[in-house]
């Protein structure tokens, strides 16, 4: 115990603490004084309003006050400004230090792909629906279709284009959705013996008919076997006289040019 209290008080111990106070006196100076100055007390401002500038424009305005700006995303509306902000964070009229960074949201440049999600035979009113919540602007039209009355024939573009469900456009882009009605007017059928089925469907909405179910041949083994296919046989033969109510959907049946298949179904 003595020997304790002897090296407690000895000339050493106290030049060795005295050396430990100076250490870590400096080290919580330094602190202090790199603390002051990162914060820069004292040396703060005032969020401006940078919501409606262009980015480009709100960048410059910052970065002449010694703000930082960070684009975190971007939205896209029809009737908005690309490029434009529409939020900021920390909002207007915040303190802020310089050197610090604001946060902002803008407009897109370009509106993103959406899939059009609507099938034949569905009720018009939820294809309408489903279409205008995507976000694309729905012309509406009829077509006589006697199986389809009220109910979706197809979607097509501004061009006339035929989209499918799993199609994908541009959110904002014109769709005509086209669905069936009734009518008391007779209409030809005319003969598509040798047509695409992409030219079969054309005649026969020219026509005021509609194409009913497709069957290929068995020569028919691929897509590519598809793609090229024509009309071999339709269901309904063709005529010169008005005998069939318009919106009549006519069966076809399709194969490769110079298929003879006796798997040829019966004309009536």
């Amino acid at each position: 115990m003595k020997n304790w209290l002897k090296f407690l008080f000895s000339r050493a111990f106290l030049r060795t603490s005295y050396r430990i106070g100076w250490v870590w006196l400096v080290v919580l100076g330094g602190m202090w004084i790199f603390l002051h100055f990162y914060s820069r007390h004292g040396d703060s401002m005032e969020v401006p309003e940078i919501r409606g500038l262009l980015l480009q424009d709100a960048e410059q305005s910052l970065m002449a006050l010694g703000l930082e700006v960070i684009h975190l995303d971007s939205v896209y509306s029809r009737d908005g400004r690309p490029f434009e902000v529409i939020e900021q964070m920390p909002p207007p009229g915040s303190g802020i230090k310089s050197g610090r960074k604001i946060y902002v949201s803008t407009y897109r440049s370009t509106p993103p792909n959406e899939r059009v999600g609507v099938t034949e035979g569905q009720d018009l009113a939820i294809a309408r629906i489903i279409l205008e919540n995507k976000g694309f602007r729905v012309e509406e039209r009829q077509e006589p279709n006697i199986a389809l009355v009220g109910r979706v024939i197809r979607v097509e573009n501004r061009k006339g284009f035929l989209l499918s469900a799993d199609s994908r456009i541009p959110r904002g882009s014109r769709v005509r959705l086209i669905s069936g009605t009734t009518t008391n007017e007779l209409v030809a059928i005319p003969s598509l013996i040798g047509q695409s089925l992409d030219s079969a469907r054309a005649q026969l909405t020219r026509s005021q008919l509609s194409v009913g179910l497709v069957e290929y041949s068995m020569a028919c083994e691929d897509a590519k076997d598809s793609l090229n296919s024509t009309v071999l046989h339709q269901h309904l033969k063709a005529t010169n006289s008005r005998i069939v109510p318009a919106g009549t959907e006519l069966d076809l049946y399709l194969g490769l040019p110079g298929d003879n298949s006796n798997r040829l179904p019966r004309q009536n």
